[in-house]
Parts: structure tokens; sequence; C-alpha cells
């Protein structure tokens, strides 16, 4: 049988990842020529041969021997098979087999890993397809290969012998490198990579047009892309007069293209090198030598093009100096978080291929090469080039699982832009280049950021509300804790209240408070400062007594209006002031668009509210897009449901009452609950409604919750909700019209909306900008951004309030100069968004608190909706907890009760690991705020008391976890692995992740795939996986160490069950001693716990089944004792047994006895943290059966009569202070054979723990010893 040859690195690599990637054909290569002429098939077929017996990598299949792969070569005999396949008149069967052919698979373990089809199309009409796996072959190879093809088949058609030299083969060079990396010669090579990608990024976050799959998707496509000549010519240029390359000055151009589509600063691109030796060595040899070198370049501190192809110079002559060294060694040194979503260190690439890529040339026929269909995605972005004659020109390859196909278009374009900008202004900053062009420039300024036109209503606020008040006196207006209050009414209370403003010197421009729950007075109140001039400043009653009495030292309003009983000194009692005024005549106050309305306070960033003051004419803006895309019907019944200090409030409280509607206000009690409110929708016949996005999600669980609701127009927003969940309403509501808007409280409620929503797994856009607003995305130098690319929101036009009441600095700060309108402002919101194709937006979460974790940047929306495609789901937030280390925390309504572990396998085959929250938090409903938005503080608080005490993470809990440890401490150097550690963390490599896939194969007969190694990269979790596919239980009896067969000793588990607590004491035992472990039944799903003692003590006998010729110590530690004890007893024909007590206590006193109760589940909590050595993560299912299992064995030992023992016994006593006496008299008096006792200088619990646990060693030791010498 052949041995197999070593792989060589790069082989390794392909191998691995082609096991990551299941039967892929990610790595093949393929080829396709038009053969016309009078071509000889059988000719060919023998040149195919020819060629195989030639080149070794043509005959190559790899295996796995041992764990690790390695490479066997086929005889001559083998060939290589030409299939023929006649299609002559049928073009679409030609075109499918073209198609399908580079697609299939190779299966790795059979050779050749090469293929040839012949496809006739007519007497003198071929396609010639052959398909190579990359792990044989290179693009160097293929030259090689179709020049020796030409050879071949000429010399065969002459019937002469080809001019060929003898070819060296690639195992010779894979043995030469595995040598040399064996030795010293990689040390040099190793220092420079190690310091040069220090502190590396894991991953380029390029903006996608989907969400990244949690496993690399290598589906791919291309776009072509020209430089042209002159840009070209000009490039060659700059190069030259920076002592640089052609090659490196596009590279610093890809390298700047990456870094502005990412926001990032730190950019590595993969740059293939031919590593074929020095000397041309391996210039003939048919194989896989490509070295992918890590390019790293930094744009931080502004650099200029110069400056830039300096750097790229040095780093890419840097890289190439160091190309030896093969890129796993490199990745195994800097030691990258890994992800089966993307390939470490780098996820892009540039390749510099050769014009002339391999001609096929056979006499007498035409050969044309047939463009290359097939694209596989290595990378996320691959940029492959050539300097043809009329200028550089290539493709961009792309995967189609993350990248629409009109967006790498996009992004040539860009490549192209910003080369021109860097031939023409190597002078400039790159931060100056311009991605976009005027055109697009143009499309996203006018067209997407730029609302339309607004049609200004005539009227103000109070003008609008009187002129209903004069139209429809006996109309209700206002519907409140069972009252119903007619225009009429409302308008005299408002006025006598604005009179009497009016006569205490409230003037326009000044601010009055005003503190009332939801009652009349408090629409009262509104009308009346509006009426007299002024703005109100709403306080709400529910905020903390601090809270407000701050807004009011802030805001120094005129006065504050109060319903309250008990209010603070100074404060009026609305309906007293109202009582004050006379309603004959209404305030002659003229209020224009520029006047105050309110101001609302918020929460400011240092911890200070502050108070955006907001114009009527903002207010007047908001309406009149509504009236113009809604209308309005008088007498129509709406609701207002949010706190008067929420800025909806302003909607639900003025729209109506200016337009003749009929306002309901909801009252307190129905506000917390959904279903409670959808039921007063109900009775009041509501038309018009706000409702917050957690009870939008509550609804949209059950959509049926909707019938016989008379909604017609639906504003919501504040949040993320899920577009088809917004389309299901309209759905399910036939006539129903829905607002999604966005906007903060210094825009007035919302300046953007998306309408129409479609049924789509997506967060729903924040739309387009309203009428007479305008919606900027822009970069740090604020230009606008490209789609896709997320960039801060700035928003403008009449949306905007006029500033912070009282906070000139911080308004400055703010609101600033708007760049594309001169003379007006825009408004930094802090907030990122992106724009769609179309020209609609999309939240993307805020600048000043992104989500990055290990490195890389999470998107809370995408967690969140993952979290909300798992079944019974109906809320989700995710939020960082940054109090000590900072993690993910996910906060979940509907989550059925899972486990952290059923948490994670379920988003497992959504969301990249990194991804993947540390904590869920699950609620009935998740925690609101007053406003209706998320209460932030309240859900971690929450998920911070789930977090468990930090116990031993190194104890595995069973024999499977036990297992893995047991071939992790084999393959890894680490000196100390527990079962939470990083595979990779503790000197995991891709190589030693294949030998744990081969290993745990042997152990438990079942494949764990080198992917589930990344997925999955500690004991637990592969544990976890490894139970999923097993039977349920695991068995009670452990192997601790195999030993020589002629002894063995016996740990029985104590009461909770398991028997890990005896693994340090194996440690310590004789290394020709079989050690085994057993745990009692019932702690396994499915198993069911042993009635009795000496139930257990004979079914652990037919586990362990004991040999007549062996010598056998029984040993127990605390309640194992017993069982151990009536062991020793069934066995009294054996001749070499003895059984050791480990302070195993026992009386005859009955009242002690019947004391033994079953303890409650919080007491066994500390005592299964404390003796069995758990720890984070074990689930509630597991906890539950521990806890069965610990109460029975309790029951079962009280019950239990020791009898006599003809056995050796040993009591090994532990003499600290919770010795309980007479547990010596108590075993003499059952021990008919010989006896004694050893005292330990520790705990009852500390024995295995202690430095008393060498003794107890010892003690086996000598039983062993003496049952040896009977």
């Amino acid at each position: 049988m052949q041995v197999p040859a070593p792989l060589s690195s790069a082989q390794q690599r392909i191998w691995t990842l082609s096991q990551l990637d299941g039967a892929g054909p990610a790595y093949n290569e393929a080829m396709a020529f038009a053969l016309r002429g009078p071509l000889d098939r059988d000719v060919l077929a023998r040149a195919l041969d020819a060629l195989a017996a030639r080149h070794e990598s043509l005959r190559t299949r790899i295996v796995v021997d041992a764990g690790l792969p390695g490479q066997v070569i086929e005889p001559v005999e083998a060939g290589l098979p030409l299939t023929v396949t006649d299609v002559t008149g049928r073009p679409d069967d030609l075109d499918e087999l073209r198609r399908a052919d580079p697609l299939t698979p190779f299966d790795l373990g059979r050779a050749p890993l090469a293929r040839a089809r012949l496809l006739i199309a007519g007497p003198e009409d071929h396609v010639l397809l052959m398909t190579v796996h990359h792990v044989v072959f290179d693009g160097a190879s293929r030259t090689i290969l179709l020049r020796e093809l030409g050879v071949l088949y000429a010399a065969l058609l002459r019937g002469a012998p080809a001019e060929l030299p003898e070819p060296r083969q690639y195992r010779d060079y894979a043995r030469e490198q595995q040598d040399w990396l064996a030795g010293p010669g990689p040390a040099p090579h190793e220092a420079y990579w190690r310091d040069r990608l220090d502190g590396v990024p894991p991953l380029l976050e390029l903006p996608t047009d989907r969400p990244r799959p949690a496993v690399q998707d290598h589906r791919g496509a291309r776009v072509p892309i020209s430089l042209g000549e002159d840009l070209t010519t000009a490039l060659k240029a700059v190069a030259r007069a920076h002592g640089t390359t052609l090659f490196s000055t596009i590279l610093t151009g890809w390298s700047l293209l990456l870094s502005r589509l990412s926001a990032q600063a730190d950019i590595v691109v993969g740059v293939p090198a031919l590593n074929r030796g020095k000397g041309g060595v391996n210039a003939g040899v048919l194989g896989f030598f490509v070295n992918t070198l890590p390019v790293r370049t930094d744009f931080a501190g502004s650099p200029t093009g110069a400056g830039l192809l300096k750097q790229v110079r040095a780093t890419l002559r840097g890289a190439l100096d160091h190309a030896e060294l093969p890129l796993e060694r490199v990745v195994e040194l800097v030691n990258p978080p890994r992800s089966p979503a993307h390939t470490p260190l780098f996820q892009n690439g540039f390749a510099w291929v050769p014009t002339q890529h391999g001609v096929l040339a056979l006499p007498g026929v035409d050969v044309d090469p047939i463009d290359d269909r097939y694209a596989p995605a290595k990378f996320d972005l691959t940029l492959a080039l050539a300097d043809e004659a009329g200028g550089v020109a290539g493709q961009l390859d792309y995967a189609v699982a993350l990248f629409d196909h009109e967006t790498a278009e996009r992004y040539a374009r860009y490549l192209v832009r910003l080369l021109t900008q860097l031939a023409e202004r190597p002078g400039d900053e790159v931060a100056s280049y311009e991605l976009l062009d005027d055109a697009e420039r143009h499309e996203i300024l006018a067209n997407w950021s730029t609302g339309p036109a607004p049609e200004h209503r005539p009227g103000g606020l109070v003008e609008r509300f009187t002129t209903e008040a004069d139209a429809h006196p006996d109309t209700p207006a206002l519907v409140c804790d069972g009252k119903t209050v007619t225009y009429a009414e409302l308008d005299r209370r408002a006025t006598r209240l604005a009179n009497a403003l009016h006569a205490r010197g409230v003037r326009p421009g000044q601010v009055v408070g005003v503190h009332s729950g939801r009652s009349a007075e408090l629409v009262v109140a509104v009308l009346g400062i509006l009426e007299a001039g002024a703005a109100y400043l709403p306080l709400d009653p529910a905020q903390p007594a601090a809270r407000l009495a701050a807004m009011v030292e802030d805001a120094r309003p005129a006065f504050v209006l109060s319903d309250a009983l008990d209010r603070p000194d100074g404060w009026l009692s609305v309906t007293a002031v109202e009582a004050e005024g006379h309603a004959t005549t209404r305030p002659v106050v003229r209020t224009g668009r520029a006047d105050l309305a309110y101001v609302i306070y918020t929460s400011g960033s240092t911890g200070r509210p502050k108070g955006v003051a907001v114009t009527h004419g903002s207010v007047l803006a908001l309406f009149d897009q509504w009236l113009g895309r809604f209308g309005a019907t008088p007498g129509e019944p709406t609701s207002a449901w949010s706190s008067i200090g929420f800025d909806a409030s302003v909607h639900e409280l003025l729209l109506p009452l200016t337009t003749g509607a009929v306002l309901h206000v909801v009252p307190e009690e129905v506000r917390p609950d959904p279903a409670a409110l959808l039921g007063w929708l109900r009775e009041h016949r509501v038309v018009q409604a706000f409702l917050p996005p957690a009870y939008v999600r509550w609804i949209d669980e059950d959509p049926s919750r909707l019938a016989g609701l008379a909604l017609r127009q639906l504003l919501t927003g504040v949040e993320s909700l899920s577009e088809a969940a917004l389309a299901r309403f309209e759905e399910t509501l036939p006539g129903l019209r829905i607002c999604f808007g966005y906007g903060p409280t210094e825009a007035t409620l919302y300046a953007t909306a998306h309408f129409d929503p479609r049924p789509l797994d997506r967060p729903a856009p924040i739309g387009r900008p309203l009428p007479g607003s305008r919606l900027y995305l822009l970069d740090e130098r604020l230009r606008p951004v490209p789609p896709g690319v997320a960039g801060e929101v700035f928003l403008a036009g009449d949306c905007l309030a006029r500033g912070y009441l009282n906070r000139p600095g911080l308004t400055a700060a703010q609101f600033v100069p708007d760049p594309f309108v001169p003379g007006e402002r825009m408004y930094r919101t802090g907030d990122l968004a992106r724009w769609l194709p179309g020209g609609e937006a999309e939240y993307a979460g805020r600048r000043d608190d992104q989500i990055k974790l290990r490195g890389f940047r999470i998107e809370p929306g995408e967690v969140t909706a993952a979290l909300l495609a798992v079944p019974g789901v109906r809320e989700a937030a995710v939020l960082v907890d940054r109090t000590g280390e900072p993690r993910l925390v996910a906060g979940i309504a509907g989550g059925g009760g899972r486990t952290p572990h059923e948490w994670r396998a379920a988003l497992a085959d959504r969301l990249p690991d990194y991804m993947i929250p540390s904590v869920f938090a699950e609620f009935d409903r998740l925690p609101l705020g007053r406003s209706g938005k998320l209460d932030r503080d309240a859900l971690l608080a929450h998920a911070r008391s789930m977090a468990p005490a930090v116990v031993n993470t190194a104890a595995p809990r069973d024999h499977v976890e036990l297992a893995l440890l047991r071939i992790w401490r084999s393959l890894l150097l680490h000196p100390a692995i527990g079962i939470s550690d990083d595979f990779f963390d503790v000197g995991g490599t891709s190589i030693s992740a294949i030998k744990l896939a081969h290993a745990v194969g042997e152990e438990f007969g079942r494949e764990l795939p080198i992917r589930d190694v990344i997925v999955h990269p500690t004991i637990e979790a592969q544990a976890a996986l490894l139970r999923a596919d097993s039977p349920p239980g695991g068995g009670s009896l452990i192997e601790f160490r195999r030993g020589a067969g002629h002894q063995r000793v016996v740990c029985v588990h104590p009461a909770g069950g398991t028997a890990f607590c005896y693994l340090p004491l194996s440690a310590l035992l004789p290394d020709d001693t079989g050690v085994l472990g057993i745990q009692s039944p019932g702690l396994n799903p499915g198993e069911e716990a042993l009635p009795s003692v000496e139930a257990m003590a004979a079914e652990y006998l037919r586990l362990v089944d004991p040999r007549p010729d062996e010598s056998l110590v029984l040993c127990g530690l605390s309640y194992g004792g017993l069982i151990a004890h009536e062991m020793g007893r069934q066995l009294a024909d054996h001749p070499r047994v003895s059984v050791v007590l480990l302070d195993t206590n026992a009386t005859d006193d009955p009242a002690a006895r019947a004391a033994i109760e079953p303890v409650p589940a919080s007491e066994f909590r500390e005592k299964l943290v404390r003796f069995n050595g758990m720890y984070p993560g074990i689930d509630d299912a597991q906890i539950d059966r521990y806890h069965r299992t610990y109460n029975h064995n309790r029951l079962t030992a009280r019950d239990h009569e020791p009898g006599e023992s003809a056995a050796r016994l040993v009591f090994v006593q532990a003499v600290g202070e919770d010795t309980i006496p007479g547990s010596d008299e108590f075993w003499r008096r059952r021990a008919t054979g010989e006896y004694r006792i050893e005292p330990a200088d520790c705990g009852h619990w500390d024995m295995l723990e202690s430095d008393a646990l060498p003794q107890v060693a010892d003690v086996i030791t000598a039983e062993l010893t003496e049952l040896a010498a009977r």
C-alpha cells in the first residue's frame, strides 16, 4: 500500500477550505475552447493520457491517514479520461453541459482531480471543456497544461515522440517545503508577519445588499472592468514618478476604494504570489504553488496619494520578501477570530493575471478560448486585471450572496474614478477624492435627498382650531374620562385660559408649563397657551420630580399650570387660572410660523435634559403633509395614546382638533395593555391612531387581533419594525394606510416616512423626506455617500426645530449650515443610514454607539431580524452591555424558555458566530418607557441579573466532554484547557482541527466536520453537537484511563450523580491502573433512576464486569461509599476486592436518618456549583435532572441499611470541623474482613480538592499493592 506523501501548505489550505465548503465547486478551475477543423478525437484522448502520465498532479487524490491529509498518486495507467458527448443539433444541451461542468464538484478522495469533456457540435465543430481542482493546479499550471497538451497532440498525430523535458513532480516540492517549515528557515519570516499583522481587523465590513450568510457562500459572478489606454498611461506615469509599479499603483487605488466603502482605515488585501522557487526549479511543474500575501494599508491620518503609493510600495516589497512563508502558517501566527462566514485575515483579493493565460495549439484546428462563465467567489470581492494592448482590463468577481450585479458595476466605476484622481492629483489627500460623479451626486441630492415641494394650507394652529369650532360648535371635540366636550365648550375654556394668561402678562415667545394627567384640562391648557401666543412646555406627571424641576429651571417658564393637588410652590392650578379669564372675545395675538409652539425635553448625552424648541411652522408643515396624503373628515374618531412628554402627542392632540375630528384620549389604565387598547379602539371606532412599535409587533403575532377595528390611518415609528409586519396590517385591514415615520424631536416628530409597505422580510426603511424636508446621508467631509454606504443622517427644511432652548452653543454645534442650500441649516442626528436602490433610506444604527465586539462591527438590526425569525419570538432587541467585558445582549419576548445553547443553535444557521448574543434575556413583553420606546436600562438590568457566578470552567460534565477534553489535550500544547476555551485561542490550527475531526471520528464513530470545529470552537459546544446525534443517555460507565488490564479502580458517584470529581484522583494513581467512573442513572435525558442502593450496586457490577484474576478497588466519596460498600458485599466470592470509603458518614440513629429530606432547588444549585464542578452555560433542563437525581439518591441513602461485608474495608475519614462522630464504629461493625481507618486533614467536601488528595491516592495505591500480593 502506498504511503501518502505530505501535502504542501497551500494544498492543506485548499483541502481544509474544501472541507468547510462541503462538496462545493468553489475551487474548480475551468477552461473551455471552441475547436473548428478536422480534430482527431482519439489522438486528443491519447494526448490527455500522456499528459497525465507526465504529471503526477493529474493522478493525485487526497486521503486522510491518522488524522492528517496526504496525497496518493495513482498509476500511470489511470490516465485522464476524455468523455465524449454528441450534441449535434442540440445547442441547448451543449450550453447546459458547458454551464454544468465547472459546477460539478470533485471528490478529493478519488483521482483524477481533473476531467476533460469533448462536446461534438458537428463533424468539424467541437467544444473542449477541462476542469481541474485548485488543490493540484494554479494559473501557471494552466499555461503548462495547454502548451504540453498541444505538443503531445501534435507528436501523436505525426507518430513521433514529443520533445518535452522530463518534468519535476509536485510531491517533491511539497516534501521539500514541509522539511523547510520544520527547520529554522521560517523564523525571520514569522517575525515579519507577526509584527506586520499585529492587531489586524478580523473582517472588512463592506456595505452589502444582503446580510452575510452564517457560512460562506461561494456562488459568484463578475462584471468587466476597463481602465482604458489613457488612464493606463497616466497610471504608469505616476508609478514611474513615485518609484513604484503599475500593479502597486492599482493596488493602492483598490485599497482606497475598500477603505472608502467600508469606512475602515485598516485595509488588508490578499495578493497572490507565484511561489515556484528560485531559479525556475519548479517552472514546469503542474501543481498549486500560489501563496496569497496579506498586504496591509493604513489610511489613518489623512494620507496623500503620494504617501499611500510610497506606503503600499514598501508594504508590497516586504510581503514579497517574506512570501516563502505559507499563508496557513501566517494565519496560525496571527490567530484571528475564525468564522465559517468568511476567510481569515482578508476577504478580498487583487490578482495580476498573465495577458496570455495559456494558449492551446492543435495542428489543423482553429482553437478559440470561450469566455469563462464560471466565476466562483473565493472572497467577497476579487479584482483581476491584466495589462493589455488597449490598457489595463479584467473583471471584478463578487459573491452573489452579498452583492447585486448593479452594486458590483458601481464599485467598478468607483475604482476607475479613484484611480483617475490618483493619477491626476497624487499630492492631494486621498480623502478628498470623489466617488460620485456629477450625475450620481445630482440624482442623490435632487431626487433622493429632497422631498416634494410643500403645500402650505392657510391658517395657523389656533386659527385652524377656532375655524373648526366656529363651523361645528356642537360637534364633539374631545372624549376623555367618559365625558364629551364639544368644540364650542373647548373653545370657550381655551379662550378663558388664554385671556387669563394674557392678563397675567404672558406674551408671544414666552413659555408656559403644563403639568397634567390625561384629562380635558391638559387639552384646554395646551390650546389656551397657544391662543395666548405662548409656547407650551409639557411636564409629564409620571416623570421623576427632580427631572421635572430641572426642566422648569432650564426653561424658565412664565408660569406652570398643573392639575395636581400637591403642586410645588409657584405652580398654578389650571382650573383656577382658567376661572380668572373670560370667554367673550379671543385675545388678539398674531402668531407667525417662526414663533415657538412648544418646548419638549429629551435626554442629553451629558445627563442634562435639553429642551427642543419647535416653531408653529414646523408643526404646520408636518400636519400639511399628512393632510396632503391622507386628508381629513370632520367628526372622525382619533386617539391620543402618547404621554405628553413624547413628541408624538403633538400629532395626536393638535392634528385632530385642527381638522374637526373627535379626539379620544386613551385612559391611563388602558395604555400599557395592547389587548385592552385594541378593545378600546374598537369600542370608540377610532379611525386614526398612533401605535408604538412594540404594540405593532404584538399584534403581528396574530394579525386576526385587528379584526373589528375601524382604523384607516396608522402612524408608527420610533424604532425598527419589520416591513412584512406593516404589510400584513394593511392586508388584514383593507383600506388601512400606514405611515412609518422617522425623525428625532429636533425634526418635529418625523421628517421622513415609508408608505406602502411590501411583504419583505427586512426592517422597514425610514423612507423618503417629507414635502419641504431634506434628508442627507453624508460622510465625515459632509459629502453625499454612495448608495449602500452608511452615512450620517442630516435633516433639513421645514421640519427643523428652532434649536435648543437657552443653549446657543449646543444649537450651533448640532444645527449646522447646509452646504447644499445656502443660508439654511441642517441637523446632525448622529444616526446612520444607507440609500437603498430606488432612493429610500434604511436605518443603520447610531454613529456614537456602534456595536463592535472582538473587532467585528455588528448591525443590531440584522441580529434582531434573525431573532424575530425564530419561531415563537414576538419581540426582540439587541444591545451591548458594557459593564465589564462588553457582550451582546438579546432581549426577547416569546422565546419559549429556550436555553442559551438552544438560542445559539437556533441562530447558528442565520448569523455568523460573532453576531450571536452572549446573553438571552426573556420577557413576557419587552420593557417600555412612557414614550413607548424600549427601556434599555430595564432590559440590561434583567440581563445582568441572569448572570451566574463564575465557577470552575474546566470540569467536564459527562463522558462526551471528558472524551473531547482528552482529545484536545492530546493535540494541543496549552497547559490548561477548559471546556469553555476557544480551540484556536489555546493553540488550535487548521491542521490540528483536521486532526481533531479525525480523532472525534475514531472516538465517537461519527464525523465532526471541520466547519463545526470553527463554528463551535469549545468543548461544551462540540459535545452538544455530538450528543444531538447520539442516542439518549450516554451510559453510566466512564473510562478515565484504560490501564494495563491487571488492576482497576472503580470510583462511584456521590449523591450529586456525576463522577468527574475523581478526575484529579485518577491522575495520581499508577499509570498501569485502569480507572473507571460511574455516574448515576437519571442524569441523561431518557434515563430512569434505579430504585435502591442494592439495585445500583448490582447494575454497576454488571457494567464493570469484574474479572477473577484482577485486583479491584471500589471507592466512593460520601454517598458513593454506600454503593461501593454494597458492591463489595455482593462480590463476596471475589478473591481480590477492596472498598475505600471516602468520608462516607453513617449512623444507626433512626431519627438522624429520618431527617434526610429532599433539598430545595436553590440549595441544590449552590451544591452543584461547589461540589460537582458545574459552570455557567448548563441549561435548566439539565439542572432539573441533576436536582431530581440528587434528591432521589438522598432518599435511597435514608432507606438503605448497610450489611456486613467480607471485602477489605478502608475508611478515609476527614478530620475537619465537619467530622461526624460514630462513623468509624459504624463501619468497623460491618467489616467481617480486614478493616482500618485513615484520618485525612481536610473537610468532608475538600477531600478530592485539597492537600489530602495525594494521601487518598496513596491509600488506594497501597490497597492495589496489597491485593496484587495475594
